[in-house]
């Protein structure tokens, strides 16, 4: 495994890329943002490294030397987290990437890509994660029937039990 770390880390970011070369590259298109960036080169040891401790992101190669991109993808959703999932696709696979965004994948590269797309990209999926978050926070605290006496479950009634 190789780190990349700064100082206003916010972000970790798991990318999963067999081809040193490629993962290189993408490590250096993201320097300058604030992840903290983890490279594995295997299917198995992504699946390691999810298990220590899940990613914020994931940029997902589907073609890896042990196992297909696929079962990664289907293993973060059914832990049923918040990892978002960018998945990286030859041109040949394209038709494997939209599975792969039916599994819950929140967008796909088709190789080669420049910096600017895998920078708002993964800038995207990080930010839809964090909204998804908000609105789940707010779900759980807006299905109030009651508050110490009052009852009721308008929007304004919403609004001062918070």
């Amino acid at each position: 495994m190789e780190f990349m770390t700064d100082a206003a880390t916010n972000f970790t970011v798991l990318l999963v890329e067999d081809t040193l070369s490629l993962a290189r590259t993408y490590k250096k298109y993201l320097r300058d943002q604030p992840y903290d960036l983890v490279h594995v080169e295997t299917g198995g040891a992504a699946l390691q490294a999810l298990e220590r401790q899940a990613p914020d992101a994931v940029l997902l190669d589907l073609v890896l030397p042990d196992m297909d991109g696929l079962e990664i993808l289907r293993h973060i959703a059914a832990e049923g987290g918040h990892t978002a999932v960018v998945v990286i696709a030859a041109q040949r696979s394209i038709a494997t990437a939209v599975d792969a965004m039916r599994l819950g994948a929140f967008d796909f590269l088709v190789k080669p890509f420049s910096a600017e797309r895998l920078a708002v990209t993964l800038r995207n999926a990080l930010e839809r994660q964090r909204l998804t978050r908000i609105v789940e926070t707010y779900k759980n605290d807006f299905n109030r029937e009651e508050y110490c006496g009052f009852i009721g479950s308008s929007l304004p009634m919403q609004a001062l039990y918070r």
